[in-house]
């Protein structure tokens, strides 16, 4: 039990960088809190943080540590939900990262919904562009597109999506609605960079289908979303994720055009550590995300007239 104690004691200090907001937190005197530590340093033969006056910051070693001691919190509190069985609700905190552009336009209008069906449960939503470390960002679940490859991760395929080309009606009414690729060289499009690029992404056409010459981005933006609401406020042709676009299909303010020539995008995947599957709150809020990914996904489709992508996981 006092190793436990001062695991906590040193998660909160590395976490927070104080050990007197750690103290705070825990309930515990600032010379308990420094007590533990040492205790655990000594027993390593380890610096696990570096103090100064100003900051303390975690070591090499310490960041290790943090990792395991994070696991088996979530081990401890798995078993903890496991011995409770009776207990109807879920509670607890929970610590969530998606995407910016999912958590805006498919997690954050949902949320109310879930919340009124999980009072017991504190949400904390981590809005990223980046793949975050589950284990040492202390995240419990997180919503991924593309291939999942890390081992110790589980991951649970929703369901595909799909690139497609799109405008706004007023747009359309103004320049005309493309009936072949070739005649989007004649149109204003939209293009969207990469993080790791600042060369706008190459457009996806089907196997096949050559780009027309003269391909010209007249905007690039550097985030997914804006790409979309650049379109939706009738910049140009865009192409972007169905997903994303979902509700301004629905709403009207995009329409689908070329749409005998969309490409498959990256499927989404709910994936956490296999500890964490064994807590409840992490499993209620899965089934909440599958269920509205797999709505969203069904707008989408009507919205669009396209069928449903082959293969198609809803699990």
């Amino acid at each position: 039990m006092e190793t436990l104690q001062a695991m906590k004691a040193f998660a909160r200090v590395a976490e927070l960088g104080s050990f007197t907001r750690a103290a705070d937190e825990l309930g515990l005197s600032r010379a308990m809190v420094s007590t533990h530590v040492r205790r655990l340093e000594r027993r390593f033969g380890l610096k696990l943080l570096n103090r100064t006056t100003r900051k303390v910051a975690v070591t090499p070693a310490g960041s290790d540590y943090l990792g395991h001691c994070r696991r088996v919190f979530v081990e401890l509190a798995a078993a903890e939900e496991t011995l409770r069985r009776g207990k109807e609700q879920p509670t607890g905190r929970l610590r969530v990262d998606v995407a910016g552009s999912f958590g805006r336009h498919i997690l954050l209008p949902a949320l109310p919904e879930f919340l009124a069906r999980y009072p017991g449960i504190d949400l904390e939503l981590r809005l990223n562009e980046r793949v975050v470390d589950l284990v040492k960002e202390g995240i419990d679940l997180a919503v991924r597109g593309g291939k999942v490859t890390d081992p110790n991760l589980v991951a649970r395929p929703v369901t595909r999506s799909r690139w497609i080309f799109c405008a706004s009606p007023d747009y359309l009414a103004r320049h005309g609605r493309p009936q072949a690729v070739a005649d989007l060289a004649r149109h204003a499009l939209i293009g969207g960079t990469t993080a790791e690029s600042l060369q706008p992404r190459p457009w996806l056409f089907p196997e096949g289908v050559e780009p027309p010459a003269g391909l010209d981005f007249g905007i690039t933006i550097n985030e997914t979303e804006a790409v979309m609401l650049a379109a939706a406020s009738g910049a140009g042709i865009a192409q972007t994720l169905d997903l994303m676009a979902a509700r301004a299909l629905t709403e009207g303010r995009l329409q689908i055009v070329l749409p005998d020539f969309t490409q498959p995008g990256p499927p989404l995947s709910i994936v956490h550590t296999q500890a964490a599957e064994r807590l409840a709150r992490v499993r209620v809020f899965s089934d909440f995300l599958r269920g509205l990914v797999r709505e969203v996904a069904r707008r989408a489709r009507d919205a669009t007239g396209l069928a449903e992508i082959e293969g198609d996981v809803h699990l």
